[in-house]
């Protein structure tokens, strides 16, 4: 929670008032455009408003109902401007095709479809502008403490001093965490854990968060009553923080609870969709660089002796190992010459990194900068090895080394491009290009993909944090 009640109900009213007048006032303002203005010539009878004041309020309702349908009404502010805008779009397509669908059905009147077209249109862009900037004044007003959630952590140990870090490192809510309920002296301590009705009410608490593992059953529905007898919410924060990350379900075992972590991996038509994007990128990718092929082929070997490509085996999906395709970028005697530098690394984790690598020949230097080297993983992608996006495949040695949270990066299709590699590749730590990867796998959708795919063009062409 991050407004407070009051706030948030507040807001909500303001969103839905304005949001319907914003949908009437389009409507009104295509009419005049329409038939008033003089601007769009009149090539059909005049039309008065009092044709129209009874289908704006019809349709000014379905046109509401959509968006409650997609919880425009609801404030999240994690929620980007893109997909504010799909939401208004896909809620406004739906709206127009039940608008255009009544008028059918009542022939009374021919109504105008320029007039519909044009108020769609004023929608679209009133509704996506006043959204955005009702966003920016709450944050603005959150940032001064007005409206802001009060929250109390209640929890002795670690955990409950990594909730509170959290609460204070985000500036939308730091400035509503009232303090801590727990044994031990903290500078925030509010009191005991037993002191909490006095707390909810002093302190006109908006959310109470249990972050202490070792609280019985019996102590936790009475935290539970006292929140809802002050209109609290009450939120439980688990141990098994890593195994959040996943898709969740709560089920039942007979009369038994039970949390259910569902698999995240592609299936279906997901699975389909994106192996028919790969085979259509890779295919036409290999003809489109074919003539790069030839010239970076015969630099390579122009500049030093040995095969133009190099071979080296990875490990693909669920431990399935395959050669990865490169561009020769090292001397021939690289892999003899690697245990004289593993002291040299300067990447942290199961990786080896170093910035001005003595192995590298100079034309492999330009490879890498411009990441010309990973081309030819488009044949990999084309036999179905790798994908065009997904995250990077490690070799056998790095994987021993990864933990076993980091063990689900390798649960996907490995790929070309990746979250990282647009994000600062090289630059980026070893435990946070696998964060970035595991996000990727659980939150994959094809526009994800599409996002991914025309962020590298940029990031290889500047080189950024590439060696």
């Amino acid at each position: 929670m991050i407004l407070s009640r009051k706030a948030n109900r507040r807001a909500t009213q303001i969103i839905f008032v304005c949001d319907a007048v914003i949908i009437a006032a389009s409507f009104a303002l295509a009419w005049w455009l329409r038939f008033e203005s003089a601007i769009i010539p009149l090539d059909k009878p005049y039309q008065s408003f009092a044709v129209y004041s009874l289908p704006i309020a019809v349709v000014v309702a379905i046109w509401m109902a959509a968006f409650a349908w997609q919880r425009l009404f609801q404030i999240e502010f994690s929620r980007k401007l893109g997909e504010e805008i799909a939401k208004i779009v896909k809620a406004s397509a739906v709206a127009t095709v039940l608008a255009m669908s009544l008028t059918f059905v009542f022939r009374t009147e021919s109504y105008s479809r320029l007039m519909l077209a044009l108020s769609v249109g004023f929608i679209l862009l009133f509704t996506i502008v006043f959204h955005r900037i009702f966003i920016v004044q709450l944050k603005r007003m959150l940032s001064r403490g007005v409206g802001v959630a009060r929250k109390i952590v209640i929890g002795d140990g670690e955990l409950a001093e990594l909730t509170v870090e959290r609460i204070l490192a985000d500036p939308l809510t730091a400035k509503g965490l009232a303090g801590r309920l727990c044994t031990d002296e903290s500078p925030l301590s509010l009191g005991l854990p037993s002191q909490i009705k006095d707390v909810l009410l002093r302190f006109n608490i908006d959310e109470v968060i249990l972050a202490e593992p070792n609280v019985s059953e019996d102590a936790i529905r009475r935290i539970i009553y006292e929140c809802r007898k002050e209109k609290a919410l009450f939120v439980l924060v688990p141990v098994f923080q890593g195994l959040l990350k996943g898709r969740i379900e709560v089920d039942s075992l007979g009369d038994m609870g039970s949390i259910v972590f569902l698999d995240v991996a592609m299936s279906g038509w997901q699975r389909r969709a994106k192996r028919a994007i790969d085979l259509f990128g890779s295919t036409v990718g290999l003809l489109a660089v074919s003539p790069l092929f030839l010239a970076i082929a015969i630099a390579i070997k122009a500049g030093s002796k040995g095969p133009v490509f190099f071979k080296q085996e990875r490990i693909g999906k669920n431990g399935r190992r395959f050669k990865m395709l490169k561009f020769r970028s090292m001397f021939v005697d690289a892999e003899n010459r690697l245990a004289e530098l593993i002291d040299k690394n300067e990447a942290v984790g199961a990786m080896f990194k170093i910035k001005n690598d003595p192995r590298v020949t100079p034309i492999g230097r330009f490879l890498r900068k411009y990441s010309l080297d990973e081309l030819p993983q488009i044949i990999n992608v084309l036999l179905g090895e790798m994908s065009l996006v997904g995250p990077r495949p490690p070799l056998e040695r790095e994987l021993a080394e990864y933990e076993s949270w980091q063990l689900k990066r390798v649960d996907t299709v490995p790929g070309m491009t990746g979250l990282w590699q647009v994000s600062g590749r090289s630059d980026i730590p070893f435990e946070e290009m696998v964060r970035m990867d595991i996000f990727y796998i659980e939150h994959w959708s094809l526009w994800l993909d599409i996002k991914i795919l025309l962020k590298t063009l940029p990031a290889v062409l500047f080189g950024k944090g590439a060696y």
